[in-house]
């Protein structure tokens, strides 16, 4: 069994787990194959029926800095604060079961942090892989450096795996909110952007997030539901924070742009899981409650990291085609938007995909060549 090389812990790795045990071996081998000593993980368990105790002990027996908690299922948000609150070490990182830290990162990041004293939050590149050492669809850098209030009352500055937290600012944040069912992090770091937190930025690779094109058990209305509340929350001073907070104050947002965007985030999801039907009633639905003018470049915001922007890959593109095109113009159709235009629009939406597939599909000079053409 091995043992901390000193007393003190310099990050505290917050692993919440719920049955995804067959991930686990992935994440914390990652973890433990850092050159870099100083750290722990803290796993919990929110109240798995599959192997994550089983392997989770496993990783406890092998090496004393992994520790796991078990409680009843309480929901993602709740099992990052249990973590939070047992975690010693100077910075957390929040890492989900099914992804990884790539190799050396903690000591790359420990270099910078050393470099760059006194900021609250530390971030990172991070890659959107199948499976580690597999297919990376797309890196990520934010590039965002400084204050991230006022920019985060409208952006994430990006996953909780993404950034490190300084643990002490951290805990006057509050925790993550239980209430959320999607967008806890988005609203955790607004809390933080309104504290003054300043973010540095360093240009490294360091994590690998598990995206996986097939799966869209997202809840496209649940997830509009709460980017609503937490854009509406961001407006307002937050009575979860101290009203000492440097940007803890009431601030004007163009909130009906705002929800409006969410919900074509969200709309394209629906479409993307072939649910047209109920599409085309909650778009009417939102449309006439909310009010809104629909323009063509509404449409376009369907296309994002939840739905289909990162599909790379010849046969993820022709498989997109075939299941998508229908979808979407059985959408269009139902609107009673002309073809000329819905098809102007849907080239729109796949425009990166199509230009990606003549690449791929006919060479770099050809595929250029009819790309330029706008023959895509």
């Amino acid at each position: 069994m091995e043992h901390l090389e000193s007393d003190l812990i310099t990050f505290s790795i917050i692993v919440p787990c719920y049955n995804q045990g067959h991930f686990l071996k992935d994440c914390f081998n990652s973890i433990l194959n850092q050159k870099f000593r100083d750290w722990e993980v803290i796993l919990v368990n929110d109240g798995s029926i599959d192997t994550t105790q089983e392997i989770a002990e496993s990783f406890v027996n092998r090496d004393s800095r992994v520790s796991c908690l078990f409680q009843e299922n309480k929901g993602l948000s709740a099992a990052r604060n249990t973590g939070m609150a047992k975690a010693k070490g100077q910075y957390l990182l929040f890492l989900d079961a099914d992804d990884w830290v790539e190799t050396d990162f903690f000591t790359n990041i420990q270099e910078s942090i050393t470099k760059n004293k006194g900021f609250e939050l530390y971030s990172y590149g991070y890659g959107y892989w199948d499976k580690p050492q597999g297919h990376c669809y797309h890196y990520h850098n934010s590039g965002l450096n400084g204050e991230i209030y006022p920019s985060v009352l409208t952006r994430n500055i990006g996953p909780c795996h993404a950034q490190l937290i300084e643990r002490k600012f951290a805990n006057q944040l509050g925790g993550f909110d239980p209430s959320l069912k999607s967008c806890e992090d988005w609203d955790f770091w607004i809390r933080a952007g309104k504290m003054g937190a300043r973010l540095k930025y360093t240009p490294i690779i360091g994590v690998g997030y598990r995206y996986v094109p097939s799966s869209m058990s997202r809840n496209p209305k649940v997830m509009y539901k709460s980017l609503s509340e937490v854009s509406k929350r961001a407006s307002k001073v937050d009575q979860r924070l101290s009203l000492a907070g440097k940007f803890n104050i009431a601030t004007s947002l163009n909130l009906i742009e705002e929800r409006k965007n969410f919900f074509f985030q969200n709309l394209g999801v629906m479409i993307h899981k072939n649910q047209v039907a109920e599409a085309l009633e909650w778009f009417e639905n939102e449309k006439q409650k909310n009010s809104w003018v629909i323009r063509d470049a509404d449409f376009y915001r369907m296309s994002t990291y939840l739905t289909w922007q990162y599909f790379n890959r010849l046969d993820l593109i022709e498989k997109l085609e075939k299941f998508l095109l229908p979808s979407l113009n059985q959408f269009f159709d139902s609107l009673g938007v002309k073809k000329s235009k819905s098809k102007k629009i849907i080239r729109q939406l796949l425009k990166s995909q199509l230009m990606i597939k003549n690449h791929l599909k006919y060479g770099r000079i050809l595929g250029g060549t009819l790309n330029r053409l706008k023959l895509y």
